[in-house]
């Protein structure tokens, strides 16, 4: 009775470095057997297959499979070291690679002009330098061997992550503030809520409009240059074709009030101050001239300028602005109505033109407020303190 091999694993990283070697004109005949020899089973092959394929006996091959399932692929490359055997690359030599891999490429001597070190770009470096830096060792250093040694110590030069250095000391108190906003409106839906009708909302109840805002700038305008097809048996996607083009680009400015959940949205061309005034304007004629229009928005400098102030100079008392702090977007609760427009709606749309774009996204949002959706907020105030401590 045959038995069924466990399926051993293999990177997409090892996958690579495999397939260069076991394409390899330069690398010994050795390394590029066994590479082959397991690209060959990770397919499928059986042992017996795989021998008569890269012209080995199968107890070759068993000897390469029994060291990947024990040591990983790519010790399964190199030879066991054996009791007494010298060490051929010494620890210096080793650590003179690390230093090399975490530097950029650009900044070693007469390194190759890149930003990230591949596991190729760095043994070609090796073997060109080593001997000039006093370690010859390294002169036949294999592609494994270089990852081997960069991966005892946790190195990965081919991969890069990022940061974010917090310059703002007020981050936290200014957050704090959009935070108690948001449990506020929570506050007066509960208060509220025995009183609403469809004539009395808590916008006019409470004497206020909390209102979260955002632009979504350059929303492009795809246009199909074929119908797109649509599913059928055996073939049950949506189907459109590869090529393409692209109109003019759109910016939406959207406020979504707290209190109804509905939305207020104004298309433009551009994304200016006059752009931001025109929403404002929109807001202004909207909502009862005795309510305080409570908007919490980004740093933008469009919300800024001096064109807004002056605006807002000629309606004393008529808008409140909060501004969650710099990096902190995911604060401004209108981000979720982007999402859900672009999941929903903008994914995968397809238009004839810029103003079908524009008629869509209109009848989109009203359509979404046919049936707004408030957002509740559940967190407790002694649960705020704690994420910025």
């Amino acid at each position: 009775m045959s038995r069924t091999r466990k399926k051993l694993a293999l990177s997409e990283e090892d996958f690579k470095i495999l397939r260069t070697l076991a394409d390899s004109q330069t690398a010994s005949k050795r390394s590029v057997e066994r590479a082959k020899i397991i690209l060959l089973v990770h397919a499928g092959k059986t042992n017996s297959e795989v021998a008569e394929e890269v012209n080995v006996c199968t107890a070759t091959v068993n000897k390469v499979v029994k060291k990947w399932a024990t040591f990983g692929v790519m010790h399964a490359l190199e030879d066991l070291a054996r009791p007494g055997q010298p060490q051929k690359i010494t620890s210096e030599a080793k650590a003179w690679v690390v230093h090399l891999a975490c530097q950029r490429p650009e900044d070693v001597l007469a390194g190759p002009l890149a930003q990230l070190w591949t596991i190729q770009s760095l043994t070609k470096y090796v073997h060109s330098h080593c001997e000039k830096e006093g370690y010859p060792s390294l002169l036949s250093v294999s592609y494994s061997k270089i990852w081997t040694i960069l991966n005892d110590d946790s190195i990965k030069p081919r991969q890069a992550n990022y940061y974010l250095v917090k310059k703002d000391h007020d981050f936290s108190e200014e957050n704090k503030v959009a935070m108690i906003l948001y449990k506020r409106v929570e506050w007066i839906l509960q208060v509220v809520d025995d009183e609403m009708t469809d004539n009395r909302k808590a916008d006019d109840l409470s004497g206020k409009a909390v209102i979260s805002c955002e632009e979504k700038p350059k929303i492009q305008a795809v246009v199909n240059i074929a119908p797109e097809l649509p599913p059928v048996t055996r073939h049950g996607a949506m189907t459109g074709n590869y090529e393409y083009r692209r109109e003019s680009t759109i910016s939406l400015l959207a406020g979504i009030d707290l209190l109804s959940g509905e939305v207020t949205g104004l298309l433009r061309d551009t994304h200016k101050s006059q752009d931001f005034i025109d929403f404002l304007n929109l807001l202004d004629t909207k909502y009862e001239s005795d309510l305080t229009l409570k908007i919490i928005l980004d740093h933008q400098s469009v919300h800024r300028s001096k064109l807004v102030m002056d605006y807002l100079g000629t309606k004393p008392g008529r808008f409140q602005f909060t501004f969650p702090q710099v990096h902190s977007s995911w604060l401004n609760l209108v981000e979720n109505f982007f999402g859900k427009l672009i999941k929903q709606s903008l994914n995968k749309l397809s238009v004839t033109s810029k103003e079908e774009l524009i008629s869509f996204i209109s009848r989109w949002i009203e359509a979404l407020n046919g049936d707004p959706v408030v957002y509740r907020w559940k967190w407790k105030p002694e649960d705020i303190l704690p994420v910025f401590e």
